[in-house]
């Protein structure tokens, strides 16, 4: 039997069990049988403590995290994202399972993060979860970060190797330090302390600080007030329905999936309300992991609205920058001394110069997504002829972990452009917000356990 069905029907009676703890929470004067309630979740907890499935490390985690996630979730009113810290393990479980048998390190990292879970999931904590959501967000978070490390680290050892050669990195510091990001939240979890730690995210080349503090991109075009945060909730009617929720996840296991795919880009047909309002959600759960590249919103009205194709890659190159140490470096060395080349407005020159070239021997820990929402507003055909072009010629060339997730009206050009493009995976929105999927990926079957 598969690891993401072990708990099997159990799911139901822990969600229920779960369910009428937070009743009891909520109205604590009702009479509940509390005692039956502990005893079910006290029981998912022991279970995941003993079943190893035939696998001592990755196993047990993947089911702590995902009892966590199904208690925590209705408890604490934990982000939605967390779920996806179970995902990314669970996606790639036979792989890693595989490959971590001599990596002590790593071994040593998962045990600290079962640790960590193993503290939060006592049932006697249980009550009290809703008063630490912010330590369990950050213990999500960390293990987002961490999940990634591990993923990426054991799939793509020769990189990883070739990265240590060519500089400082040093992957034992790098663990060490995961282990002990997890220990201080756990004496925060233990203490009922305020988070003082921020994320600890995967170091690469330390000699890049000397370097990016004289890089200085001012004379890069750059559009202000376009990330979807923030543009999105300005022209979106309150009363906008929100989208199916396997839509969302199904976004998500695109951008987190088995990083080998082709398809380096999403475009999402559709409606304009159903097109923001998913690039908003899909954008603020990324944002929550620390994950969102970039986002540039054509969308609605701006007081001096300096929203325009040929600033684009510009700002969505200047937005990697702050998001990648790596990357900052890389494009100074390439624009640092060439003037006329940060100041093109030539939209195929900034994608290639500005977002490839950077890129090509930067170490991404993980997924980082780039939105483009309204793409078809930034001008007539002509106009954005150069960009669909671009995206369609040297689209494949992203870097695996750089994804760039594309709404848009259901126009002639876009759809001629962007048709059977092998790097390019489309989807359409019909009126009622449902999604027409050419390939189904639902992460349903991997957090329902």
């Amino acid at each position: 039997m598969s690891f993401t069905r072990s708990l099997g029907s159990f799911t139901q009676e822990l969600s229920a069990a779960v369910n009428r703890t937070v009743d009891l929470n909520v109205q604590p004067n009702q009479p509940r049988d509390y005692g039956q309630d502990k005893r079910i979740i006290e029981d998912a907890i022991s279970r995941a403590s003993k079943d190893t499935g035939g696998d001592q490390h990755l196993y047990p985690l993947l089911l702590k995290i995902s009892i966590f996630v199904s208690v925590a979730e209705r408890l604490a009113k934990l982000h939605p994202y967390a779920r996806i810290a179970y995902a990314i393990l669970a996606t790639g479980y036979e792989v890693i399972r595989q490959k971590i048998a001599c990596e002590v390190g790593v071994i040593r990292l998962m045990r600290t993060m079962q640790d960590t879970y193993d503290l939060v999931m006592t049932v006697d904590a249980l009550p009290h979860l809703h008063k630490q959501k912010n330590v369990l967000e950050a213990i999500v978070q960390q293990t987002i970060e961490c999940a990634f490390f591990i993923r990426d680290y054991v799939d793509t050892r020769g990189s990883f190797a070739q990265v240590i050669k060519n500089s400082v990195l040093n992957v034992e510091a790098q663990i060490k330090a995961f282990e002990n990001a997890f220990i201080d939240l756990q004496h925060s979890f233990q203490s009922y302390m305020a988070v003082s730690t921020q994320l600890t995210v995967l170091k690469i080349l330390e000699d890049v600080q000397d370097l990016g503090a004289k890089a200085d991109f001012r004379d890069m075009s750059y559009a202000v007030d376009v990330r979807c945060a923030a543009s999105c909730a300005v022209h979106l009617p309150t009363d906008c329905a929100a989208p199916p929720a396997d839509l969302i996840t199904s976004l998500q296991s695109w951008v987190i999936g088995d990083s080998r795919e082709s398809e380096r880009i999403c475009v999402l047909f559709g409606p304009e309300e159903s097109c923001s309002t998913i690039a908003l959600l899909v954008g603020e759960r990324f944002q929550f992991a620390s994950r969102l590249g970039s986002s540039y919103c054509f969308r609605g009205t701006r007081h001096n609205d300096t929203r325009s194709y040929t600033n684009l890659f510009s700002t969505i190159a200047r937005d990697l920058a702050d998001r990648n140490a790596q990357f900052k470096q890389n494009l100074w060395r390439a624009v640092g001394n060439e003037t006329s080349l940060r100041k093109t407005r030539v939209a195929r020159t900034q994608f290639e110069e500005f977002i490839l070239a950077p890129s090509r021997d930067v170490v991404w820990n993980g997924p980082f997504l780039v939105i483009i929402d309204g793409l078809e507003l930034g001008g007539n055909e002509v106009a954005r002829k150069e960009v669909l072009s671009v995206l369609v010629d040297e689209g494949a060339k992203l870097p695996r972990n750089l994804r760039f997730l594309i709404t848009c009206r259901l126009e002639d050009d876009i759809c001629k452009a962007f048709r059977g493009q092998s790097h390019i995976l489309r989807r359409q929105l019909g009126e009622a917000s449902s999604l027409a999927m050419s390939r189904a990926e639902n992460l349903e079957d991997y957090v329902s356990a």
